[in-house]
């Protein structure tokens, strides 16, 4: 189960969904499965016990996305996780990526196998720009 937030962003994304008389019902249909499918990962990372806020940045940002979709491969890109694209040097998100979701991510990655050098600077760039606070908590003097 989700969060109150989360779940009424949800249900209003829903009904704009509906509601939305400029979309065909077949982009209609794309995006509801988008928003069904975001659910069961919302509903997962809830259950592993991650931050409300991380939860609920999530659902906004990519329900808004979700909103503005029109294609079924524009749907899986927003609504799978995704890590961004590592140039050699570091990390480049694309617009799909939404920050709090790649933190959470890279936090399963490391209950797999320890983050590399790369992937844990990543991770406390990421960290810092989310939640700054408990960043400097950790961070070394």
């Amino acid at each position: 189960m989700i969060n109150g937030i989360t779940e009424i962003n949800m249900l209003m994304t829903f009904v704009e969904i509906l509601m939305d008389e400029k979309s065909s019902d077949r982009v209609k249909d794309i995006r509801l499965e988008g928003l069904k499918q975001l659910g069961s990962f919302l509903t997962y990372y809830t259950r592993q016990g991650y931050r409300f806020e991380l939860i609920t940045a999530i659902a906004e940002k990519k329900s808004k996305m979700i909103k503005e979709a029109t294609t079924k491969a524009e749907i899986d890109k927003i609504v799978k996780p995704r890590i961004p694209y590592f140039n050699g040097n570091k990390f480049v998100p694309d617009k799909y990526i939404v920050l709090e979701e790649e933190m959470i991510c890279w936090s399963e990655a490391s209950f797999v196998a320890p983050l590399n050098d790369i992937a844990f600077q990543r991770y406390m760039e990421l960290l810092k720009e989310i939640l700054p606070e408990q960043a400097s908590l950790i961070e070394k003097p």
